[in-house]
Protein backbone atom coordinates (compact mmCIF):
# COMPACT_ATOMS: atom_id res chain seq x y z
CA UNK A 1 0.00 0.00 0.00
CA UNK A 2 1.14 3.58 -0.59
CA UNK A 3 2.15 5.65 2.40
CA UNK A 4 -0.70 7.46 4.04
CA UNK A 5 -0.90 11.27 3.94
CA UNK A 6 1.31 12.52 6.77
CA UNK A 7 -0.02 15.39 8.86
CA UNK A 8 2.15 18.39 9.62
CA UNK A 9 2.93 19.31 13.21
CA UNK A 10 1.11 22.60 12.58
CA UNK A 11 -2.11 20.76 11.77
CA UNK A 12 -1.83 18.51 14.82
CA UNK A 13 -1.24 21.55 17.02
CA UNK A 14 -4.18 23.38 15.44
CA UNK A 15 -6.48 20.44 16.05
CA UNK A 16 -5.23 19.94 19.58
CA UNK A 17 -5.58 23.55 20.70
CA UNK A 18 -9.36 23.27 20.41
CA UNK A 19 -9.32 20.85 23.34
CA UNK A 20 -8.11 23.60 25.66
CA UNK A 21 -11.75 24.74 25.74
CA UNK A 22 -13.06 21.35 26.74
CA UNK A 23 -10.40 20.87 29.41
CA UNK A 24 -10.95 24.34 30.88
CA UNK A 25 -14.74 24.21 31.20
CA UNK A 26 -14.73 20.55 32.22
CA UNK A 27 -12.30 21.02 35.11
CA UNK A 28 -13.83 24.32 36.23
CA UNK A 29 -17.38 22.95 36.19
CA UNK A 30 -16.58 19.69 37.97
CA UNK A 31 -14.26 21.31 40.50
CA UNK A 32 -16.32 24.27 41.65
CA UNK A 33 -19.99 23.87 40.74
CA UNK A 34 -20.87 21.66 43.74
CA UNK A 35 -18.86 23.85 46.12
CA UNK A 36 -20.57 26.97 44.76
CA UNK A 37 -24.15 25.75 44.80
CA UNK A 38 -23.93 23.43 47.83
CA UNK A 39 -21.45 25.06 50.21
CA UNK A 40 -21.84 28.76 49.24
CA UNK A 41 -25.47 29.04 48.10
CA UNK A 42 -26.85 26.24 50.31
CA UNK A 43 -28.49 24.06 47.65
CA UNK A 44 -28.77 20.41 48.75
CA UNK A 45 -26.29 17.90 47.38
CA UNK A 46 -29.14 15.86 45.90
CA UNK A 47 -30.51 18.85 43.94
CA UNK A 48 -26.98 19.77 42.82
CA UNK A 49 -26.46 16.23 41.56
CA UNK A 50 -29.88 16.19 39.92
CA UNK A 51 -29.19 19.47 38.08
CA UNK A 52 -25.95 18.10 36.67
CA UNK A 53 -27.56 14.77 35.77
CA UNK A 54 -30.44 16.48 33.92
CA UNK A 55 -27.96 18.59 31.95
CA UNK A 56 -25.95 15.48 31.06
CA UNK A 57 -29.10 13.61 30.05
CA UNK A 58 -30.13 16.29 27.55
CA UNK A 59 -26.50 16.65 26.52
CA UNK A 60 -26.17 12.92 25.92
CA UNK A 61 -29.35 12.84 23.85
CA UNK A 62 -27.98 15.68 21.73
CA UNK A 63 -24.69 13.88 21.03
CA UNK A 64 -25.93 11.40 18.39
CA UNK A 65 -28.12 14.10 16.83
CA UNK A 66 -25.13 16.40 16.45
CA UNK A 67 -22.99 13.51 15.24
CA UNK A 68 -25.54 12.52 12.62
CA UNK A 69 -26.00 16.13 11.49
CA UNK A 70 -22.27 16.75 11.18
CA UNK A 71 -21.82 13.48 9.24
CA UNK A 72 -24.32 14.85 6.67
CA UNK A 73 -23.46 18.55 6.70
CA UNK A 74 -22.55 20.08 3.33
CA UNK A 75 -21.02 23.53 3.11
CA UNK A 76 -18.02 25.34 1.72
CA UNK A 77 -16.48 24.81 5.18
CA UNK A 78 -17.02 21.05 5.00
CA UNK A 79 -18.79 18.86 7.55
CA UNK A 80 -17.20 19.79 10.88
CA UNK A 81 -15.96 23.40 10.78
CA UNK A 82 -19.35 25.16 10.69
CA UNK A 83 -20.13 23.67 14.12
CA UNK A 84 -16.81 24.82 15.56
CA UNK A 85 -17.32 28.42 14.43
CA UNK A 86 -20.95 28.54 15.58
CA UNK A 87 -20.39 27.31 19.15
CA UNK A 88 -17.42 29.33 20.43
CA UNK A 89 -19.33 32.32 21.84
CA UNK A 90 -22.36 30.38 23.25
CA UNK A 91 -19.94 28.01 24.99
CA UNK A 92 -18.30 30.88 26.87
CA UNK A 93 -21.48 32.84 27.66
CA UNK A 94 -23.40 29.90 29.11
CA UNK A 95 -20.47 28.91 31.30
CA UNK A 96 -20.18 32.43 32.73
CA UNK A 97 -23.93 32.56 33.43
CA UNK A 98 -23.66 29.49 35.68
CA UNK A 99 -21.69 31.44 38.28
CA UNK A 100 -23.67 34.68 38.35
CA UNK A 101 -27.19 33.63 39.49
CA UNK A 102 -29.38 36.48 40.80
CA UNK A 103 -29.18 37.07 44.53
CA UNK A 104 -32.01 36.01 46.85
CA UNK A 105 -33.20 33.08 44.72
CA UNK A 106 -35.03 30.33 46.61
CA UNK A 107 -33.67 26.77 46.62
CA UNK A 108 -35.93 25.85 43.73
CA UNK A 109 -34.95 29.05 41.91
CA UNK A 110 -31.28 28.15 42.31
CA UNK A 111 -31.99 24.62 41.15
CA UNK A 112 -33.78 25.97 38.05
CA UNK A 113 -30.96 28.42 37.27
CA UNK A 114 -28.32 25.72 37.73
CA UNK A 115 -30.25 23.21 35.60
CA UNK A 116 -31.09 25.58 32.74
CA UNK A 117 -27.62 27.07 32.28
CA UNK A 118 -25.83 23.77 32.89
CA UNK A 119 -28.02 22.26 30.16
CA UNK A 120 -27.44 25.15 27.74
CA UNK A 121 -23.72 25.04 28.42
CA UNK A 122 -23.54 21.29 27.84
CA UNK A 123 -25.49 21.66 24.58
CA UNK A 124 -23.00 24.25 23.35
CA UNK A 125 -20.12 21.99 24.35
CA UNK A 126 -21.64 19.06 22.45
CA UNK A 127 -22.11 21.13 19.30
CA UNK A 128 -18.36 21.70 19.41
CA UNK A 129 -17.00 18.51 20.98
CA UNK A 130 -18.56 15.85 18.72
CA UNK A 131 -17.60 17.48 15.36
CA UNK A 132 -14.14 18.28 16.75
CA UNK A 133 -13.47 14.64 17.69
CA UNK A 134 -14.84 13.46 14.34
CA UNK A 135 -12.50 15.94 12.62
CA UNK A 136 -9.57 14.36 14.46
CA UNK A 137 -10.58 10.90 13.27
CA UNK A 138 -10.77 12.15 9.67
CA UNK A 139 -7.39 13.88 9.65
CA UNK A 140 -5.49 10.58 9.34
CA UNK A 141 -6.25 6.97 8.40
CA UNK A 142 -2.94 5.62 9.71
CA UNK A 143 -3.10 3.24 12.72
CA UNK A 144 -0.26 4.92 14.63
CA UNK A 145 -0.70 8.51 13.46
CA UNK A 146 -4.27 8.48 14.76
CA UNK A 147 -2.86 7.86 18.20
CA UNK A 148 -0.53 10.82 17.70
CA UNK A 149 -3.45 13.05 16.67
CA UNK A 150 -5.48 12.00 19.70
CA UNK A 151 -2.38 12.53 21.85
CA UNK A 152 -2.32 16.17 20.77
CA UNK A 153 -6.02 16.37 21.57
CA UNK A 154 -5.43 14.95 25.05
CA UNK A 155 -2.33 16.99 25.91
CA UNK A 156 -4.04 20.26 25.04
CA UNK A 157 -7.11 19.21 26.96
CA UNK A 158 -5.03 18.66 30.07
CA UNK A 159 -3.16 21.93 29.53
CA UNK A 160 -6.51 23.71 29.54
CA UNK A 161 -7.74 21.79 32.56
CA UNK A 162 -4.54 21.97 34.61
CA UNK A 163 -4.07 25.68 33.91
CA UNK A 164 -7.65 26.31 34.94
CA UNK A 165 -7.20 24.33 38.17
CA UNK A 166 -3.95 26.11 39.07
CA UNK A 167 -5.14 29.62 38.23
CA UNK A 168 -8.57 29.05 39.75
CA UNK A 169 -7.30 27.73 43.09
CA UNK A 170 -4.73 30.56 43.13
CA UNK A 171 -7.50 33.08 42.62
CA UNK A 172 -9.57 31.57 45.44
CA UNK A 173 -6.52 31.50 47.74
CA UNK A 174 -6.31 35.30 47.41
CA UNK A 175 -9.98 35.93 48.19
CA UNK A 176 -10.92 36.30 51.84
CA UNK A 177 -12.95 33.18 52.63
CA UNK A 178 -11.67 31.28 49.55
CA UNK A 179 -14.23 28.95 47.99
CA UNK A 180 -16.66 29.53 50.88
CA UNK A 181 -17.75 32.95 49.52
CA UNK A 182 -19.12 34.15 46.18
CA UNK A 183 -16.42 36.73 45.51
CA UNK A 184 -14.05 34.65 43.36
CA UNK A 185 -16.49 32.62 41.29
CA UNK A 186 -17.53 35.26 38.74
CA UNK A 187 -13.90 36.20 37.97
CA UNK A 188 -12.98 32.54 37.54
CA UNK A 189 -15.94 31.96 35.24
CA UNK A 190 -15.18 35.00 33.05
CA UNK A 191 -11.56 33.92 32.57
CA UNK A 192 -12.54 30.34 31.66
CA UNK A 193 -15.28 31.54 29.29
CA UNK A 194 -12.90 33.78 27.32
CA UNK A 195 -10.18 31.12 27.08
CA UNK A 196 -12.68 28.48 25.93
CA UNK A 197 -14.17 30.64 23.18
CA UNK A 198 -10.79 31.72 21.83
CA UNK A 199 -9.37 28.20 21.73
CA UNK A 200 -12.34 26.87 19.73
CA UNK A 201 -12.04 29.72 17.22
CA UNK A 202 -8.28 29.19 16.91
CA UNK A 203 -8.68 25.47 16.22
CA UNK A 204 -11.35 26.10 13.59
CA UNK A 205 -9.33 28.80 11.85
CA UNK A 206 -5.98 27.02 11.74
CA UNK A 207 -7.41 23.69 10.49
CA UNK A 208 -9.36 25.27 7.62
CA UNK A 209 -6.63 24.36 5.16
CA UNK A 210 -7.47 20.67 5.73
CA UNK A 211 -11.07 21.01 4.54
CA UNK A 212 -10.37 20.15 0.85
CA UNK A 213 -8.81 16.78 1.76
CA UNK A 214 -11.42 15.74 4.34
CA UNK A 215 -14.11 13.22 3.45
CA UNK A 216 -17.44 14.57 2.28
CA UNK A 217 -20.85 13.12 3.30
CA UNK A 218 -21.45 9.73 1.68
CA UNK A 219 -24.14 9.82 -1.00
CA UNK A 220 -25.68 6.68 0.47
CA UNK A 221 -26.59 8.36 3.74
CA UNK A 222 -30.36 8.86 4.14
CA UNK A 223 -31.75 12.26 5.12
CA UNK A 224 -31.48 13.21 8.77
CA UNK A 225 -34.29 12.09 11.05
CA UNK A 226 -34.60 11.20 14.73
CA UNK A 227 -35.69 7.71 13.77
CA UNK A 228 -32.62 7.48 11.56
CA UNK A 229 -30.40 8.55 14.47
CA UNK A 230 -31.82 5.70 16.53
CA UNK A 231 -31.15 3.26 13.71
CA UNK A 232 -27.59 4.54 13.34
CA UNK A 233 -26.93 4.08 17.06
CA UNK A 234 -28.33 0.56 16.85
CA UNK A 235 -26.07 -0.05 13.84
CA UNK A 236 -23.07 1.11 15.89
CA UNK A 237 -24.06 -1.10 18.80
CA UNK A 238 -24.22 -4.11 16.48
CA UNK A 239 -20.43 -3.92 16.27
CA UNK A 240 -18.95 -6.15 18.98
CA UNK A 241 -15.74 -4.15 19.35
CA UNK A 242 -17.65 -0.91 19.68
CA UNK A 243 -19.96 -2.40 22.33
CA UNK A 244 -17.05 -3.47 24.49
CA UNK A 245 -15.33 -0.08 24.26
CA UNK A 246 -18.64 1.60 25.03
CA UNK A 247 -19.42 -0.55 28.07
CA UNK A 248 -15.95 0.07 29.44
CA UNK A 249 -16.26 3.82 29.01
CA UNK A 250 -19.76 3.75 30.52
CA UNK A 251 -18.52 2.08 33.68
CA UNK A 252 -15.48 4.31 33.84
CA UNK A 253 -17.76 7.34 33.57
CA UNK A 254 -19.57 6.32 36.74
CA UNK A 255 -16.25 6.21 38.60
CA UNK A 256 -15.02 9.53 37.25
CA UNK A 257 -18.37 11.27 37.80
CA UNK A 258 -18.43 10.27 41.46
CA UNK A 259 -14.81 11.27 42.07
CA UNK A 260 -15.04 14.57 40.19
CA UNK A 261 -17.92 15.65 42.43
CA UNK A 262 -16.31 14.64 45.72
CA UNK A 263 -12.62 15.41 44.98
CA UNK A 264 -12.81 19.10 46.05
CA UNK A 265 -14.54 18.08 49.30
CA UNK A 266 -11.86 15.47 49.94
CA UNK A 267 -9.05 17.97 49.28
CA UNK A 268 -10.53 20.66 51.54
CA UNK A 269 -12.01 18.57 54.35
CA UNK A 270 -10.53 15.03 54.31
CA UNK A 271 -6.92 16.05 53.62
CA UNK A 272 -7.43 19.60 55.01
CA UNK A 273 -5.38 21.22 52.26
CA UNK A 274 -5.54 25.03 51.82
CA UNK A 275 -6.40 26.40 48.36
CA UNK A 276 -2.76 27.38 47.79
CA UNK A 277 -1.72 23.72 48.19
CA UNK A 278 -4.64 22.30 46.22
CA UNK A 279 -3.50 24.31 43.19
CA UNK A 280 -0.32 22.19 43.08
CA UNK A 281 -2.42 19.28 41.84
CA UNK A 282 -2.97 21.34 38.70
CA UNK A 283 0.79 21.20 38.19
CA UNK A 284 0.92 17.43 38.78
CA UNK A 285 -1.30 16.56 35.82
CA UNK A 286 0.62 18.18 32.89
CA UNK A 287 3.77 16.06 33.42
CA UNK A 288 1.57 12.96 33.54
CA UNK A 289 -0.15 13.88 30.29
CA UNK A 290 3.15 14.83 28.70
CA UNK A 291 4.49 11.37 29.49
CA UNK A 292 1.30 9.86 28.06
CA UNK A 293 1.61 12.09 24.99
CA UNK A 294 5.16 10.88 24.37
CA UNK A 295 4.64 7.20 25.16
CA UNK A 296 1.13 6.18 24.01
CA UNK A 297 1.71 6.16 20.25
CA UNK A 298 5.02 4.35 20.83
CA UNK A 299 3.19 1.82 23.00
CA UNK A 300 0.67 1.28 20.21
CA UNK A 301 3.54 0.58 17.80
CA UNK A 302 4.62 -2.33 20.02
CA UNK A 303 1.59 -3.32 22.09
CA UNK A 304 -2.01 -3.76 20.96
CA UNK A 305 -4.32 -0.93 21.97
CA UNK A 306 -6.45 -3.38 23.95
CA UNK A 307 -3.55 -4.20 26.25
CA UNK A 308 -2.74 -0.51 26.70
CA UNK A 309 -6.34 0.23 27.69
CA UNK A 310 -6.48 -2.65 30.17
CA UNK A 311 -3.17 -1.69 31.79
CA UNK A 312 -4.14 1.97 32.17
CA UNK A 313 -7.54 1.02 33.65
CA UNK A 314 -5.80 -1.14 36.26
CA UNK A 315 -3.41 1.69 37.13
CA UNK A 316 -6.31 4.16 37.33
CA UNK A 317 -8.16 1.99 39.85
CA UNK A 318 -5.01 1.52 41.95
CA UNK A 319 -4.12 5.21 42.00
CA UNK A 320 -7.68 6.29 42.84
CA UNK A 321 -8.31 3.92 45.74
CA UNK A 322 -4.91 3.57 47.41
CA UNK A 323 -4.33 6.92 49.18
CA UNK A 324 -7.71 7.02 50.90
CA UNK A 325 -7.53 3.31 51.75
CA UNK A 326 -4.12 3.84 53.37
CA UNK A 327 -5.45 6.77 55.39
CA UNK A 328 -8.48 4.77 56.55
CA UNK A 329 -6.04 2.07 57.70
CA UNK A 330 -3.93 4.66 59.54
CA UNK A 331 -0.87 4.15 57.31
CA UNK A 332 -0.31 7.71 56.02
CA UNK A 333 1.39 10.70 57.67
CA UNK A 334 -0.93 13.20 59.42
CA UNK A 335 -2.59 16.08 57.62
CA UNK A 336 -0.47 19.19 57.14
CA UNK A 337 2.86 17.36 56.75
CA UNK A 338 5.02 17.79 53.62
CA UNK A 339 5.36 14.02 53.33
CA UNK A 340 1.59 13.62 52.94
CA UNK A 341 1.41 16.26 50.21
CA UNK A 342 4.23 14.52 48.31
CA UNK A 343 2.47 11.15 48.52
CA UNK A 344 -0.82 12.63 47.30
CA UNK A 345 0.90 14.37 44.39
CA UNK A 346 2.62 11.11 43.40
CA UNK A 347 -0.67 9.20 43.31
CA UNK A 348 -2.28 12.11 41.47
CA UNK A 349 0.44 11.81 38.81
CA UNK A 350 -0.27 8.08 38.41
CA UNK A 351 -4.02 8.70 38.21
CA UNK A 352 -3.73 11.36 35.50
CA UNK A 353 -1.17 9.29 33.59
CA UNK A 354 -3.57 6.34 33.48
CA UNK A 355 -6.52 8.53 32.47
CA UNK A 356 -4.48 10.10 29.66
CA UNK A 357 -3.19 6.83 28.23
CA UNK A 358 -6.64 5.25 28.48
CA UNK A 359 -8.35 8.23 26.80
CA UNK A 360 -5.87 8.43 23.94
CA UNK A 361 -6.05 4.68 23.38
CA UNK A 362 -9.85 4.47 23.40
CA UNK A 363 -10.28 7.46 21.08
CA UNK A 364 -7.72 6.00 18.69
CA UNK A 365 -9.41 2.59 18.84
CA UNK A 366 -12.78 4.17 18.06
CA UNK A 367 -11.34 5.56 14.82
CA UNK A 368 -10.23 2.01 13.92
CA UNK A 369 -13.73 0.72 14.65
CA UNK A 370 -15.14 3.45 12.37
CA UNK A 371 -12.99 1.98 9.57
CA UNK A 372 -14.39 -1.47 10.31
CA UNK A 373 -17.90 -0.03 10.18
CA UNK A 374 -17.22 1.70 6.85
CA UNK A 375 -16.04 -1.56 5.33
CA UNK A 376 -19.12 -3.45 6.50
CA UNK A 377 -21.74 -0.79 5.84
CA UNK A 378 -20.23 1.45 3.16
CA UNK A 379 -20.84 4.54 5.35
CA UNK A 380 -18.19 6.79 6.88
CA UNK A 381 -19.75 8.00 10.16
CA UNK A 382 -17.14 9.07 12.70
CA UNK A 383 -19.60 11.60 14.08
CA UNK A 384 -22.24 9.09 15.13
CA UNK A 385 -19.59 6.72 16.54
CA UNK A 386 -18.08 9.35 18.81
CA UNK A 387 -21.50 10.78 19.61
CA UNK A 388 -22.98 7.46 20.71
CA UNK A 389 -19.91 6.92 22.87
CA UNK A 390 -20.31 10.31 24.54
CA UNK A 391 -24.08 9.75 24.95
CA UNK A 392 -23.64 6.67 27.12
CA UNK A 393 -20.55 8.05 28.83
CA UNK A 394 -22.42 11.19 29.89
CA UNK A 395 -25.39 9.20 31.12
CA UNK A 396 -23.08 7.11 33.31
CA UNK A 397 -21.16 10.21 34.44
CA UNK A 398 -24.51 11.75 35.39
CA UNK A 399 -25.24 8.69 37.49
CA UNK A 400 -21.89 9.27 39.20
CA UNK A 401 -22.70 12.93 39.90
CA UNK A 402 -26.15 12.30 41.36
CA UNK A 403 -24.81 9.34 43.36
CA UNK A 404 -22.17 11.64 44.83
CA UNK A 405 -24.75 14.34 45.55
CA UNK A 406 -27.07 11.90 47.30
CA UNK A 407 -24.09 10.47 49.15
CA UNK A 408 -23.12 13.94 50.46
CA UNK A 409 -26.64 14.32 51.84
CA UNK A 410 -26.81 10.76 53.22
CA UNK A 411 -23.63 11.18 55.26
CA UNK A 412 -25.02 14.54 56.48
CA UNK A 413 -22.11 16.58 55.25
CA UNK A 414 -22.65 20.10 56.68
CA UNK A 415 -23.19 23.08 54.37
CA UNK A 416 -20.94 26.08 54.80
CA UNK A 417 -18.47 23.94 56.73
CA UNK A 418 -14.92 25.01 57.57
CA UNK A 419 -11.97 22.59 57.18
CA UNK A 420 -11.19 20.94 60.49
CA UNK A 421 -14.74 21.28 61.83
CA UNK A 422 -16.36 18.24 60.19
CA UNK A 423 -17.07 15.14 62.30
CA UNK A 424 -14.57 12.28 61.89
CA UNK A 425 -17.32 9.77 61.09
CA UNK A 426 -18.61 11.98 58.27
CA UNK A 427 -15.09 12.36 56.88
CA UNK A 428 -14.56 8.59 57.00
CA UNK A 429 -17.66 8.02 54.88
CA UNK A 430 -16.58 10.81 52.52
CA UNK A 431 -13.32 8.94 51.96
CA UNK A 432 -15.07 5.63 51.39
CA UNK A 433 -17.36 7.25 48.80
CA UNK A 434 -14.44 8.79 46.94
CA UNK A 435 -12.08 5.81 47.14
CA UNK A 436 -13.09 2.14 47.45
CA UNK A 437 -16.74 2.56 46.40
CA UNK A 438 -16.02 4.90 43.49
CA UNK A 439 -13.55 2.56 41.77
CA UNK A 440 -15.82 -0.50 41.68
CA UNK A 441 -17.29 0.37 38.23
CA UNK A 442 -13.76 0.95 36.85
CA UNK A 443 -12.74 -2.54 37.93
CA UNK A 444 -15.68 -4.01 36.01
CA UNK A 445 -14.71 -1.89 33.00
CA UNK A 446 -11.43 -3.79 32.77
CA UNK A 447 -13.37 -6.96 31.90
CA UNK A 448 -15.18 -5.15 29.06
CA UNK A 449 -11.97 -3.75 27.61
CA UNK A 450 -10.49 -7.25 27.67
CA UNK A 451 -13.18 -8.34 25.18
CA UNK A 452 -12.13 -5.80 22.52
CA UNK A 453 -10.54 -7.73 19.63
CA UNK A 454 -9.62 -5.36 16.76
CA UNK A 455 -5.82 -5.60 16.52
CA UNK A 456 -3.09 -4.19 14.28
CA UNK A 457 -3.24 -6.91 11.64
CA UNK A 458 -7.03 -6.63 11.42
CA UNK A 459 -6.76 -2.89 10.89
CA UNK A 460 -4.14 -3.27 8.16
CA UNK A 461 -6.46 -5.68 6.33
CA UNK A 462 -9.41 -3.31 6.74
CA UNK A 463 -7.39 -0.46 5.23
CA UNK A 464 -6.34 -2.70 2.35
CA UNK A 465 -9.96 -3.63 1.67
CA UNK A 466 -11.07 -0.01 1.84
CA UNK A 467 -8.38 1.02 -0.64
CA UNK A 468 -9.52 -1.82 -2.91
CA UNK A 469 -13.08 -0.54 -2.72
CA UNK A 470 -12.16 3.08 -3.42
CA UNK A 471 -9.50 2.53 -6.05
CA UNK A 472 -9.27 -1.00 -7.53
CA UNK A 473 -6.17 -0.12 -9.55
CA UNK A 474 -4.13 0.26 -6.38
CA UNK A 475 -4.86 -3.35 -5.47
CA UNK A 476 -3.66 -4.59 -8.88
CA UNK A 477 -0.47 -2.51 -9.00
CA UNK A 478 0.84 -3.06 -5.47
CA UNK A 479 1.72 -6.21 -3.51
CA UNK A 480 -0.59 -7.46 -0.81
CA UNK A 481 0.69 -7.73 2.77
CA UNK A 482 0.57 -11.11 4.45
CA UNK A 483 -2.48 -11.43 6.66
CA UNK A 484 -2.03 -12.68 10.19
CA UNK A 485 -5.47 -13.92 11.15
CA UNK A 486 -8.49 -15.58 9.67
CA UNK A 487 -10.58 -12.59 10.75
CA UNK A 488 -8.19 -10.35 8.81
CA UNK A 489 -8.73 -12.50 5.73
CA UNK A 490 -12.45 -11.98 5.96
CA UNK A 491 -11.94 -8.21 5.77
CA UNK A 492 -9.97 -8.51 2.54
CA UNK A 493 -12.45 -10.95 1.07
CA UNK A 494 -15.22 -8.49 1.84
CA UNK A 495 -13.24 -5.70 0.19
CA UNK A 496 -12.56 -7.89 -2.84
CA UNK A 497 -16.24 -8.68 -3.12
CA UNK A 498 -17.03 -4.98 -3.16
CA UNK A 499 -14.50 -4.44 -5.94
CA UNK A 500 -15.88 -7.32 -7.97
Amino acid sequence: MRPMHSLSTRTKLAFGVGSVAEGAVYIAFNTWNFLFYNQVLGLSGTLCGLAVTISLLFDGLADPIVGSLSDRWRSRLGRRHPFLYATAVPLGLTFYALYVPPAQLSSWGLFAWFTVFATLHRQALTLYHVPHLALGAELSADYRERSVVMSYNTIFQVVGGASTAFVGWTLFSRVAGGTAVRAGYASMALLVAVVAALSVLASAHFTRDQIPRLKQPAHGLPRFSLQGVGSEIADCLANRNYRNLLLGFLLLGATLGTRETIDPYVALFFWELPEAKIRLFGLASPPAYLVAFLMTARLHARVEKRHTVIGSAVLLSFAAATPISLRLLGLLPPNGTPALLGILLAFSFLFYLSVAVLTISVLSALADVADEHELRSGRRQEGIFYAARTLFHKLSTGVGHITAGIGIDLIHFPRGAAPGSVDEGVLRWLGILNGPLAVLPALIAIVCYGRYRLDRSDHASIQLALVARRAPRLLKSEPRPLLATSESSSYVEQGDADVR
